[in-house]
């Protein structure tokens, strides 16, 4: 068993890592605050009950993390690899940003994301059953078949967006934003015909 660079319970305010490679293990009840993670490598570890507040992670692998009962408070993501995160598992997140990040597969059932920003990103089949994305800001990203189900979209802002598939009937819509052509997707579902004018 490799041996850990986090010990059990302790804190680590504005450190910088870079090039870690923590896969398949478990971290548990570490604070991370300030930090910076650069070109590491996470997949399949498990943060059980950890702290992440204020952190920045770039060009990272976390596909497969476990967040469980995690608190993540204002972290950034910039172009991360985060295929699988269940990130329901935990226990409050307060603010995050994904910026060119992969969030193909992910879950984010029943949080609370207001102001949210995930930007030019690729969230293919990424689960938003239940989420409030109120004031989220989802410009150039890529949802196919992404699922929005109950979702509060109010003043959220979708535009350069693509592949998504947003009933309106089924979902909040406040002064949403969307850009054509992708907004004609929007009637999909309605029980309506469509056609081009004639010249």
């Amino acid at each position: 068993m490799m041996s850990l660079p986090f010990d059990s319970g302790e804190e680590y305010i504005e450190q910088q890592f870079s090039g870690l490679t923590v896969t398949q293990e478990e971290v548990t009840a570490v604070t991370f605050e300030e930090c910076t993670f650069t070109n590491c490598n996470f997949s399949e570890t498990q943060f059980i009950r950890c702290t992440f507040r204020d952190c920045q992670f770039k060009n990272c692998d976390l596909t497969l993390i476990d967040v469980d009962y995690s608190r993540l408070q204002r972290n950034q993501f910039e172009e991360c690899k985060l295929i699988g995160v269940n990130w329901a598992k935990a226990g409050q997140i307060q603010w995050i940003k994904f910026h060119g990040c992969n969030l193909s597969y992910n879950t984010f059932m029943e949080l609370d994301l207001n102001k949210a920003v995930l930007t030019h990103c690729l969230a293919k089949e990424a689960t938003f059953a239940e989420t409030n994305l109120t004031d989220a800001n989802c410009t150039d990203t890529d949802f196919v078949d992404g699922r929005f189900i109950h979702t509060n979209l109010t003043r959220a802002d979708f535009r350069g967006a693509k592949n998504y598939a947003i009933a309106a009937a089924e979902n909040t819509l406040k002064q949403t934003k969307f850009s054509l052509p992708e907004a004609i997707a929007l009637l999909d579902g309605l029980d309506i015909i469509l056609e081009n004018p004639t010249s």
